[in-house]
């Protein structure tokens, strides 16, 4: 009979989670790129505003550019508080049902990288006199099976160099967060980050 209960339970919980809305957009956060294959966000979690109960329907990756704390709740209503330091960077697989909660003063701020394609991108062969993009003269900050992070401090990748991935470029500063979409293949000198004083490449497997 326990067994009979948890599948009932587990298919009421399903068809749950399929009526709730997407993480985004909701207040404190931005769209500032959307194309068929990512969109990206600028977020502020604001404190005491809670988001409504939620599911991430993509896989995501991104950066946290202001510290800040924040209240997550399960569906269940447990709560566990989280402190995130600035240029940490985050990761998370497609599923994660919850409500959040920003509790610091200062709201925590990041941008995220939502990857709408589920399966592979694609990768674009190199071309002979071109070298690849490589991360050269960036520090790799993550690398797993959907996305490579790098990270430029002060300055962005110079020299000519070809994208074998698509990539969203971020620049962060002293302005809002600027991003901007490379599709692989594309041949450059430099990403194109202006005057930002860090540039975060993500690469999207």
């Amino acid at each position: 009979m326990r067994g009979v209960a948890a599948a009932i339970l587990g298919i009421f919980l399903q068809g749950q989670n399929a009526n709730l809305p997407p993480a985004y957009p909701r207040p404190g956060v931005n769209r500032i790129l959307d194309n068929d294959r990512v969109q990206v966000w600028n977020i502020a979690w604001l404190k005491g505003q809670p988001s409504p109960l939620h599911r991430h329907v993509y896989d995501l990756v991104g950066v946290y550019y202001e510290p800040g704390d924040r209240m997550i709740i399960s569906p269940e209503g447990q709560k566990r508080p989280v402190s995130t330091k600035a240029w940490d960077i985050a990761f998370q697989r497609t599923g994660v049902t919850h409500i959040e909660e920003g509790t610091s003063t200062a709201p925590l701020r990041a941008v995220f990288v939502e990857m709408k394609v589920a399966g592979a991108y694609g990768t674009e062969p190199a071309a002979a006199g071109t070298p690849a993009f490589t991360g050269q003269g960036g520090t790799q900050k993550l690398d797993n099976d959907r996305v490579t992070v790098w990270e430029f401090v002060q300055q962005s990748p110079v020299g000519a160099h070809k994208h074998l991935h698509d990539a969203v470029v971020v620049g962060l500063g002293d302005q809002s967060p600027k991003a901007q979409w490379v599709t692989r293949g594309t041949v450059h000198d430099g990403e194109g980050a202006g005057s930002a004083r860090r540039v975060y490449v993500f690469e999207i497997k």
